[in-house]
């Protein structure tokens, strides 16, 4: 799991309220007994909510119905909110939520919520924030600039045409940069490939590692409703695998790729608490990250790039913009995961029925047994995978004795 989705997965963590939390991963599916406990709320967590664009869906949303029947508060934190909109819309109008945790502005929210928009409460987050405790720990083992191993480093995903340009940016900006970096002789580890990817921890790590780091608003410029625009560029694609993003982008409607869903994302985060300076294309950053005060500022058409790789070099230029970012972003509390907790509170607190608050049989009795089934479940589940990896590699021993034996008679 990558750090950023395990924090925020475990934000409720970061209140000063005392729940009780049953973390449950549906893809295990839902035993009997889960359905029986006395919630006083149901998150609905972005790792759930993106199972809109897969292909098991429906399969999926039927097996959780049960929570469409709970009697208690029900928040949604959706994010990519722009991709299956109306899919995501009407699954939680039929669940009837009443709170949605949004990435995005009052303007655009007709559009991405039609049926929701004037039926639940709205609250704007971020899709991630500072966590205080790993920041605290990273800041006693974080290099100086100017004993950091690399100049720039950068990750980045090879997004698929149906994020518009906006997600070919992602990794456009890092063959140009990549390219002119070297040629001016800066050393860099950049990198869009899968074989690349960071996961856990080692994230912060790489972070740490560059003087710099390049990046953009998270987000798409393309509204896909439905799926239909990644199910036309998929057909189109099929027909002829080696089409362009300008070729395909000519066999759609003109204004396909008109939208702004930007946000500033948890790697903009992580950034300031590793104290690594930005170089990010100019933009809004959801009024949090101020260019030339926070970070280097990067034309989209990456006309200023020269510039930009100057300013690199300059070691008191790049130590001033990261302390000052680490001072308004990090040191104000401003951004950390316990602002994400107060809105959940604020939001629990004002939709909390008062027979919510008994503590009866369920609390007593079902809560703990549900546990230790839960307990039981996942330590099934790792036996029955430690016996598939033993069973798994004496099939392949059995091969191996095979194969040698028939060539051994030829």
């Amino acid at each position: 799991m990558r750090a950023a989705i395990r924090h925020h997965l475990r934000a409720l963590e970061s209140s000063g309220m005392k729940y009780k939390i049953l973390y449950y991963n549906a893809v295990h599916g839902a035993p009997v007994w889960l359905r029986h406990l006395h919630f006083d709320a149901v998150i609905l967590h972005t790792t759930l909510l993106c199972l809109r664009w897969s292909h098991q869906f429906y399969m999926w949303k039927w097996k959780l119905a049960w929570i469409r029947d709970l009697e208690c508060v029900k928040v949604a934190m959706p994010q990519d909110e722009y991709d299956h909109s109306e899919i995501l819309d009407e699954w939680l109008y039929e669940w009837e939520v009443s709170e949605i945790f949004t990435i995005f502005k009052e303007d655009v929210r007709k559009v991405l919520y039609p049926l929701m928009c004037d039926k639940a409460d709205f609250y704007e987050c971020f899709t991630g924030y500072i966590d205080e405790s790993i920041a605290k720990r990273y800041l006693q083992s974080l290099l100086p600039i100017d004993l950091r191993p690399y100049d720039i480093v950068y990750r980045a995903t090879h997004l698929p045409y149906w994020f518009g340009s906006h997600g070919q940016l992602k990794h456009r900006i890092a063959n140009v940069m990549g390219r002119r970096a070297l040629e001016l002789g800066l050393k860099c580890d950049i990198s869009t490939s899968v074989d690349d990817t960071i996961v856990g921890d080692r994230w912060l790590n790489f972070l740490a590692s560059g003087r710099a780091v390049v990046g953009c608003e998270s987000g798409s410029s393309v509204l896909d409703r439905r799926g239909e625009v990644r199910a036309k560029i998929q057909a189109m694609l099929r027909h002829n695998p080696t089409m362009s993003f300008e070729e395909v982008s000519s066999q759609l409607p003109v204004d396909w790729d008109d939208y702004r869903f930007f946000a500033i994302s948890p790697r903009h985060f992580e950034a300031v608490m590793t104290k690594t300076c930005q170089i990010l294309v100019d933009g809004p950053y959801d009024g949090v990250l101020e260019a030339d005060k926070h970070y280097i500022p990067l034309r989209r058409d990456f006309s200023n790039i020269d510039e930009v790789l100057d300013k690199v070099r300059d070691q008191r230029l790049v130590e001033s913009i990261v302390e000052r970012a680490y001072s308004d972003i990090y040191l104000s509390g401003r951004y950390t995961y316990q602002r994400l907790a107060l809105s959940v509170d604020r939001a629990l607190h004002k939709k909390r029925r008062p027979q919510q608050l008994s503590v009866g049989f369920g609390r007593k009795v079902i809560w703990p047994l549900g546990r230790v089934a839960g307990g039981l479940a996942i330590w099934r589940l790792k036996v029955e995978a430690v016996l598939r990896n033993l069973i798994t590699r004496k099939m392949q021993s059995m091969r191996s004795i095979l194969t040698a034996y028939r060539q051994a008679r030829g």
